[in-house]
Formats: structure tokens, sequence, C-alpha cells
């Protein structure tokens, strides 16, 4: 496991916010204390659910702090992998049920978006079964504004949005690299593998901004968002896309 103490970030707020951010392989989990970021991380793969308990406590416990000190809970919504996604609201869930405080659902997509400090980005990540999900987002003053909703694709049915000055990044461009590279159509530039999956830290920022706005819901209105109708074959449809 590794950890990251930040100065100062953008997040200028007095609010202390926990975030969760499991929709990828690595387990994120960050606590804004009055502006003061902490970020946690464990590379556990399919194993979130044996470190995203112990990760919180720890990381309440070396700020002093209990979860009825927490103001909101943020949390990855996805889409993203299935099981992750889940994971994260039902904790989420079950953490702000118990001590009675909002949460924030945070789109994954936009929270990568947030991470790159661009104004108009086109994201794309690998949502396994040989597609992606993809979506695009323009900064407008502090706020990410979907110019195209998240929607799940083949990976050469990614189109680029109308306008100059967009950029684009994901996992799915490094899963797929090969059909973006040969693309005719795909013309913008890939930001590099730094900018292949979000964090806590951009979901404690989103959280913030959304509850500031007041878009926090009750614990048992948070849901995960899903872009696929089904996630997972049939034997029977796997043997025939053979």
């Amino acid at each position: 496991m590794t950890s990251e103490a930040a100065k100062k970030d953008s997040i200028t707020s007095s609010l202390r916010i926990l975030a969760i951010e499991t929709s990828a392989e690595i387990c994120s989990i960050g606590l804004s204390l009055f502006g003061e970021v902490t970020i946690a991380e464990n590379k556990a793969n399919q194993n979130h659910s044996e470190h995203v308990l112990p990760m919180i406590d720890n990381l309440l416990e070396i700020n002093d702090l209990s979860l009825g000190d927490i103001d909101v809970i943020g949390f990855g919504a996805g889409p993203g992998s299935f099981t992750g996604v889940r994971l994260a609201c039902s904790v989420a869930q079950g953490l702000a049920f118990g001590v009675n405080i909002p949460v924030v659902p945070v789109p994954s997509l936009e929270a990568l978006a947030q991470k790159t400090n661009r104004d108009k980005v086109l994201v794309c990540q690998d949502a396994r079964m040989s597609q992606v999900y993809a979506a695009a987002f323009e900064r407008i003053g502090d706020i990410w504004v979907p110019m195209v909703d998240p929607y799940v694709c083949d990976p050469q049915d990614v189109t680029i949005p109308a306008g100059d000055g967009w950029v684009a990044c994901g996992s799915g461009f490094v899963s797929y690299k090969e059909v973006f590279e040969t693309s005719k159509k795909f013309s913008i530039p890939i930001l590099n593998g730094e900018y292949i999956r979000s964090t806590a830290r951009e979901v404690l920022k989103i959280t913030c901004r959304d509850f500031l706005a007041g878009k926090a819901v009750s614990a048992e209105d948070a849901i995960p968002t899903y872009v696929r109708n089904k996630v997972a074959l049939t034997l029977d449809e796997q043997v025939s896309s053979r």
C-alpha cells in the first residue's frame, strides 16, 4: 500500500470529505480535511472488498477522526468495473446511513476528465468484452458539462465531438491502442498513460463542488451509473461469439 499526503489542494472548503474510488484496478481512498488532502491507494485488483474498509479506518485514525466527523461521502459511481462500482456504492451507503450524512455519486468518467486539467476531454475507458465506455466533457467555469453522455461501444465506434480543442484520455486508448492508431477518423491528441484512471483525489474535488451546489443525496438514494444492459455473457453467447 502506498499513501500520499498532499499540500493544500484546490479543495479549499472547510468540509471534511471522504472519497471512495474502486471502479478500476486501484482501490483509492481519499480524505479532505479543511482543504488538506490525503490519498491512500492499494493495487488490489479484484480484492478491493478486502482492503477498502481497513483503508478507510486507517485514514480516519491517522487524522484523529471518527466517521461521525465526516460531512459528506463521495464515491466513484462508474461506469467501470461492475463489482468495483457496486462496492464503492454499497460502502458509501452503509457508512453514510450509519451516521446520517449525505452522499455524492461522482461519475468516474467525469472524474478522469477532472484529472487532466484540460477544458475539453473525450474519455474512453476499457469496458472489457472488447468494448469501451466513452463520454465527452467540457469544463465551463468549475463545472464539467457532458457534451456526450456516457455510452458503451466497440473501440472503432468512438466518435470525436464537434469543435476544436479536444484531447483524449483513458485506459481504452491503451487496451485498444492499435485500433485508434490505425483509425483514419481519430485525429485528436491522446494524453499519456498518467491519465488512464480516476482516483479519490478527483472524486474529492467533485464531491466538494456538488455538495456545495446542493447536489448531494441521502444514502438510500445513491446509485451507480450503468451504461451496459448486460454485465456478462451467457455461456451460449460466449461460445457463439468465438
